[in-house]
């Protein structure tokens, strides 16, 4: 009975209702081939989102390097055990904690220009952290490295991300987005083969120092782009 009476009551009350609306027909989509390469093409002929990309493509070709070889790097050359190289690498959750916490607060303080510089530019500190840890023992030189690497670049991300939405099309955040993260994560595993084939071949030292240079590199593109000038976030694309 009440299943019969919740159903009348539903039958009636959708009399009473408005039509719907009528669905929009699909914008037709666009081919792929087509559409990957307009996202390219886009972030290429942009000044700001190409030094970005470059950026992006740099830092995670150096901390890949850096990741593949952290572990074998920590027992063999800084004498740590495996439970204080976890301990080490759990610096970068922390890292990567506090730096979104603290973004909505230093954006209101510091220049777009100084964030997107901070993030690679403590990356380089924690590279050089590393490359010393072998003359000073303990954890609190691995602990600050990862510590920095979580920070920094979350920094950036945020930043970053901000000011891609706002210089890119609506139309194409979409295509924009997907090239960023093809190439950032397509050069992840060419950074850890890197990492690994500099090791194997001129030691675990050998290979942190190439991972420091490249975070120095990752800061460098900031430095000679307009992005290091941005006072304030640009006025927003609409079209």
């Amino acid at each position: 009975a009440g299943a019969s009476l919740a159903a009348l009551l539903a039958a009636t009350t959708a009399r009473r209702l408005p039509p719907l609306p009528p669905v929009p027909s699909a914008t037709p989509r666009p081919a792929l081939g087509p559409a990957i390469a307009e996202g390219a093409g886009f972030v290429l002929r942009h000044p700001l989102l190409r030094a970005i990309a470059a950026c992006a493509i740099t830092w995670n070709i150096a901390f890949f390097m850096l990741a593949a070889c952290f572990i074998p790097f920590a027992l063999n050359r800084l004498g740590l055990s495996a439970g204080e190289a976890g301990i080490a690498l759990g610096g970068y959750g922390v890292g990567l904690l506090l730096g979104a916490l603290a973004a909505p607060h230093l954006v209101r303080r510091w220049t777009p220009g100084v964030m997107l510089t901070l993030g690679p530019a403590l990356s380089v500190l924690a590279g050089l952290a590393l490359v010393a840890g072998p003359q000073v023992p303990g954890l609190a030189l691995p602990i600050l490295a990862h510590f920095l690497i979580g920070f920094g670049p979350m920094l950036w991300q945020v930043s970053q991300t901000s000011l891609r939405q706002i210089v890119t099309p609506p139309a194409l955040l979409g295509r924009v987005g997907a090239t960023m993260q093809v190439a950032v994560f397509g050069v992840r595993p060419l950074g850890a083969l890197a990492g690994g084939a500099i090791a194997t071949g001129f030691g675990l030292d050998a290979a942190m120092i190439a991972a420091a240079l490249g975070f120095a590199l990752s800061t460098l593109v900031i430095l000679l782009s307009p992005l290091v000038r941005l006072k304030r976030m640009p006025d927003a694309v609409t079209a």
